[in-house]
């Protein structure tokens, strides 16, 4: 459950801002490859894609497929004919299963033809090298936090909202602006005048990132009540044994590098870097304020030894060997609390 790439770094990785910037433009890419994130942007990348061949000629030069072994030679037909258009024409390609992608790589010089622009939603770690070197990679889903407020206030439809209503919003769905815009709908439907922090408390439930984050900063902090109501957040969530897992370990290691990052002295904005880099968010000031914070309040020993024991949670829950994450760490966090107190 490292956060490492899994893929060679030689391509040219870009923000999702500057992807579609890009694809949106008057000489997009021959190849973008956007790596699972905010689910928000998927049907904005498509719309741009489309946007590329005019409305009359989509019947022939715009085609998805999802991206299994039996779409392969569909694929290889749809590169290999003319344009009925412009001469510009757009694949899209919905994710890579194994086999599909070995034999897609077989076709780097159709895909790279320069008469196609080809998206593709998949995990970089899945596209043959022979593309990827030649292709724009989303894999940061990052956006300025003013664009982000901007954004919110946008979607209120002019309806007024407290300062601090957008960033309870924010804190809860982890700016992930597939979930703020469900979570928006459900606010505007709910409140008839101005929106307040209460309403956003009472509306909307912390996603799974944001209540990994708040379990972690919790446990740092010794604040087992409050690590309680982070599981129960969790358990809410509705997220799988592994994504659960996955987010309290990332936030370790987050920990970890804040840790290493105040007893070496070194400027904050290492920190920054080092997570917009390898984890693909930005912190703020107040984020950044609130994870030294944590880490200055934990050993290092210890949080060396809590990931130690998340991944032996996470080898017991693949191996069956307990009923779920969620009964694990809530064991865990017992354990943690009495050798506390």
């Amino acid at each position: 459950m490292a956060a490492a790439k899994g893929y060679a770094s030689g391509s040219n990785e870009v923000s999702v801002t500057e992807g579609l910037t890009s694809l949106r433009g008057k000489k997009p890419a021959s190849l973008y490859v956007f790596a699972p994130g905010d689910d928000y942007f998927v049907p904005q990348a498509k719309e741009a894609a489309r946007s590329l061949v005019a409305e009359v000629f989509w019947a022939f030069d715009y085609a998805e497929f999802e991206g299994s072994d039996d779409n392969v030679d569909g694929i290889r037909e749809f590169l290999g004919s003319e344009s009925f258009g412009s001469g510009r024409k757009v694949l899209v390609i919905n994710g890579l299963e194994d086999k599909g992608a070995k034999r897609l790589g077989t076709m780097a010089p159709l895909f790279l033809s320069g008469g196609t622009t080809i998206v593709i939603f998949a995990d970089p770690a899945k596209v043959p090298s022979e593309l990827l070197k030649k292709a724009y990679v989303i894999t940061n889903y990052a956006v300025p936090l003013t664009a982000v407020r901007s954004w919110i206030k946008k979607r209120f439809e002019g309806r007024a909202i407290e300062d601090q209503a957008v960033h309870e919003l924010m804190g809860r769905t982890a700016s992930s602006f597939f979930l703020m815009r469900s979570e928006i709908d459900k606010l505007l439907a709910y409140t008839s005048a101005a929106v307040t922090v209460a309403d956003v408390r009472e509306v909307v439930p912390r996603c799974h990132i944001a209540a990994a984050a708040d379990l972690v900063e919790a446990i740092s902090l010794r604040k087992y009540d409050r690590a309680a109501t982070a599981l129960y957040d969790l358990s809410a969530s509705g997220a799988t044994d592994t994504t659960i897992l996955y987010d309290v370990e990332l936030g370790f290691v987050r920990l970890l590098n804040a840790k290493l990052v105040s007893k070496s002295n070194r400027p904050k904005a290492d920190l920054r870097a080092w997570c917009l880099r390898t984890q693909h968010q930005y912190l703020d000031d107040y984020t950044l304020s609130a994870l030294l914070t944590a880490a200055s309040h934990i050993k290092l020993r210890e949080l060396e030894a809590m990931l130690e024991r998340l991944e032996e949670i996470e080898y017991e829950t693949k191996k069956g060997l307990t009923s779920s994450a969620l009964v694990a760490l809530e064991r865990l966090l017992s354990a943690v609390a009495l050798t506390k107190q």
